[in-house]
């Protein structure tokens, strides 16, 4: 099985498009997630245990709202799991933090990417994170 794909800042650079389009789906999932917690919870809050009965009111919405809650989990992890195989380390979906791996004088490390910057423009050792962010 081979590793993860090491980049050229160039091949790195490259994927910005795809990095900034991967995280406007995510933030559009996360939000449309928000939504259908609240109103799930919103129904718990009404009708507690009841809600889960057939002869509930809200019975079929409630229902509705877990299954649209599932699909769009999963949509959210496939949109990971593409990131995944660009060997691309989600470091936080909110912010849209991304390390790929590249070689800088002969050792292993992270270009560390942060959404909104129009190319990769740090990078860090793989044991240092954000923190340790350095100018290419």
């Amino acid at each position: 099985m081979p590793g993860p794909h090491v980049y050229t800042v160039a091949q790195a650079d490259a994927l910005v498009p795809q990095l900034e389009s991967a995280f406007a789906r995510l933030d559009a999932l996360r939000e449309s997630l928000r939504q259908a917690k609240i109103k799930l919870t919103a129904l718990e809050m009404i009708w507690g245990s009841k809600v889960s009965s057939t002869d509930c009111p809200d019975h079929a919405e409630a229902l509705h709202l877990m299954r649209q809650l599932k699909e769009l989990e999963e949509s959210f992890q496939v949109v990971l799991n593409e990131l995944g195989e660009l060997s691309a380390t989600v470091k936080d979906v909110e912010t849209g933090l991304v390390d790929l791996y590249h070689v800088r004088d002969g050792h292993l490390v992270f270009l560390c990417w942060k959404r909104g910057e129009p190319r990769f423009e740090a990078w860090h050792d793989v044991d240092a994170g954000f923190a340790g962010r350095q100018a290419l």
